[in-house]
């Protein structure tokens, strides 16, 4: 009986005390932030078809910008009102025929007929030659040639009117010199550096890898962890010791590798699709990437941890990376030249500096130390979105 009824004693172990766990938003555990690295690239494979749009997307957009934004004024139409008909206004037309920017069309007739083919896009440029062009030359004097411009796309515009004042110039100084006039007492030669046919492409096509590298990677970034939210597993957060950190970081890496190989692709595709090469060094390029494509994730990130759906992910990413990255960054005017809370933006946005970097290796080909004040400039970026990211994201549900 005493053993039966030791026997019916309840047992005891000694257990020992667990460690205790911190969830706060701060703590990282690599262990349990490389779990979730695994899961989000086990996530990736199980989706091939995300991972394959994100690369091959990217290829797509740099094919049609780098061919698309041309800003390259070459073979446009023009036609001559010649109102003087002498050899010498002849030879000033030739000039203009002889350029590769121009092609010439039949000649005006009248005013109307200037209206009639500018607003049907026939001409982009009427050229009038004044009665007395010839003998105005002869005598020294200066004659005014009126130019109409097609004024609908202003760049374009702009950039005639500099290659029509340009041609204007060297055509007057020669004339002037056959009819024994005086030349002008300063000559003024102008060269252009890095890119010397002023061609778009190799400006253009430096400028694609950073608008594309932000879009797409902060793009599938926000998704990876809105979806968490709409499935459900998000509570794998709440209930367990993982802190927000860590679960950030964890599903931020995958997409920075992700980022890094579609950088590759990029750069591979502008150098021989493009015929734009790489004049600095790549190592500098690399790591500026690097740098760029951490903060392109973390621009993800934040906007995950603020938004609830994957179609407000998709707006909301897309809304806060594309039109800074456009019209903020220097992509199509430069930084300084922008007021206000533009100038704001433009200065402290990641894409303002990256695209400074992926400018000056391409085409200056300007060293890291040269570029240190963009690089500084991105690893401050880094620590603040991560920690915007970390405050945004709830560690349970309200």
């Amino acid at each position: 009986k005493i053993d039966e009824a030791e026997s019916e004693k309840p047992t005891t172990t000694s257990l020992k005390p667990h460690p205790p766990t911190r969830s706060g938003g701060l703590t990282v555990s690599l262990r349990r932030l490389f779990s979730y690295t695994h899961r989000e690239t086990l996530e990736l494979r199980r989706d091939p078809i995300r991972a394959t749009l994100a690369l091959l997307g990217s290829l797509i957009l740099m094919f049609i910008m780098g061919y698309g934004i041309n800003m390259d004024v070459e073979h446009l139409t023009y036609a001559v009102l010649d109102r003087d008909q002498t050899t010498t206004s002849q030879a000033y037309t030739l000039n203009l025929t002889g350029s590769r920017y121009f092609t010439e069309k039949p000649p005006l007739t009248d005013y109307s007929d200037v209206q009639q083919r500018l607003r049907s896009g026939d001409i982009s440029l009427a050229v009038e030659i004044p009665p007395g062009f010839g003998r105005d030359l002869k005598r020294g004097n200066v004659p005014k040639v009126a130019y109409w411009v097609d004024g609908s796309m202003p760049v374009r515009a702009d950039t005639i009117k500099g290659y029509v004042e340009g041609i204007h110039a060297d055509t007057l100084a020669r004339l002037s010199e056959g009819a024994g006039a005086f030349s002008p007492p300063v000559e003024i030669a102008i060269r252009y550096r890095y890119n010397p046919d002023v061609r778009s492409l190799p400006a253009m096509a430096p400028a694609m890898i950073p608008l594309l590298l932000m879009l797409i990677p902060a793009m599938l970034t926000a998704l990876g962890v809105v979806r968490e939210k709409e499935l459900g597993s998000i509570i794998n957060l709440y209930v367990t010791p993982v802190s927000r950190l860590e679960f950030l970081l964890g599903k931020q890496l995958p997409y920075i590798m992700l980022a890094m190989i579609n950088f590759v692709t990029l750069v591979a595709f502008a150098v021989l699709a493009f015929g734009v090469p790489v004049k600095g060094s790549l190592l500098t390029l690399s790591l500026g990437a690097l740098l760029y494509v951490i903060c392109s994730t973390g621009m993800g990130l934040l906007m995950s941890s603020v938004l609830h759906s994957q179609i407000a992910a998709i707006f909301g990413t897309a809304i806060a990376t594309l039109v800074p990255a456009i019209q903020f960054s220097g992509l199509l005017s430069p930084v300084s030249a922008l007021q206000g809370g533009a100038a704001v933006i433009g200065h402290i946005y990641p894409t303002s500096h990256f695209l400074i970097i992926s400018r000056g290796v391409f085409s200056k080909a300007l060293s890291l130390g040269d570029l240190t004040p963009y690089f500084l400039a991105l690893l401050i970026t880094i620590p603040v979105l991560t920690l915007l990211s970390v405050l945004g994201l709830r560690k349970q549900e309200r």
